[in-house]
């Protein structure tokens, strides 16, 4: 009985000097050496647990080198080269990070303008190749890289996903002023212009996007944006926002 009793007193004590531990583990660089000293020769840290690298999820334009750390900042993802004498015009961007199983993609976009988006899963490469998108970087010495679409994910087909809430008035698509996301945004105020109203798509949650849940990753897309025929005269604005959100991939 008393040998029970010492066990637990001994786990106890060992599990309040691990929250202690952990505790000062914190304040470690504002103390004085001395102090430092004092806690290393203690020996009062009598078991540990092992810590994973905090999740980090970033979205960049164009290419990001893992083994030099370098990005290209979103804003950089520039969409002046929209032209209404093509189908559609194609742009790169990045999604990075460490520690990440996975994630979905997110799109925010006020109806100011009817184009159209969608988002495919890109390659990158060094060499040209015919329809790939150019993208230069802006480091001291430039460079260039090439992004096509990825003909082996999701059969070379846009990802999938859905609205969160759009209705159809007159032809067009708009954001719903009766969902929740409106009321979230603006809410009680009530004088919306209707094409400000933000449309949010959201790709497949139950199919995430692979990260890695170990080291550091990134995924190359391709934004595509239909112009459907608008007059290139046409000044109006339309503000487009993406988003990355991380999920946990279960084997």
């Amino acid at each position: 009985m008393k040998e029970d009793q010492t066990a637990k007193e001994g786990g106890s004590a060992t599990k309040k000097i691990v929250q202690i531990a952990v505790t000062l583990a914190a304040l470690v660089l504002a103390l004085a050496l001395p102090v430092l000293s004092w806690f290393i020769s203690g020996e009062q840290l009598l078991a540990y647990a092992p810590v994973t690298s905090p999740e980090a999820l970033y979205i960049g334009a164009g290419h990001r080198d893992i083994v030099k750390g370098t990005f290209e900042d979103i804003r950089y993802l520039y969409f002046n080269g929209i032209s209404a004498n093509e189908a559609y015009s194609d742009y790169v961007f990045c999604v990075y990070g460490t520690a990440i199983s996975g994630f979905n993609l997110q799109l925010a976009f006020t109806t100011n303008n009817q184009f159209e988006y969608e988002i495919y899963q890109a390659v990158e490469s060094t060499e040209p190749s015919p329809g790939a998108v150019r993208y230069v970087t802006h480091e001291e010495t430039p460079a260039v890289y090439y992004y096509s679409i990825d003909s082996e994910t999701n059969g070379g087909n846009p990802l999938n996903g859905d609205f969160l809430n759009d209705i159809e008035v007159d032809g067009k698509v708009l954001g719903d002023p009766t969902s929740r996301l409106h009321g979230a945004a603006y809410g009680e105020y009530t004088y919306v212009n209707p094409f400000a109203e933000a449309l949010y798509w959201q790709s497949d949650v139950e199919d995430p996007i692979p990260g890695d849940s170990t080291t550091d990753f990134v995924v190359y897309f391709i934004l595509r944006v239909k112009t459907n025929g608008k007059k290139s005269n046409d000044r109006e604005t339309d503000i487009l926002c993406i988003s990355a959100k991380s999920v946990t991939i279960v084997e």
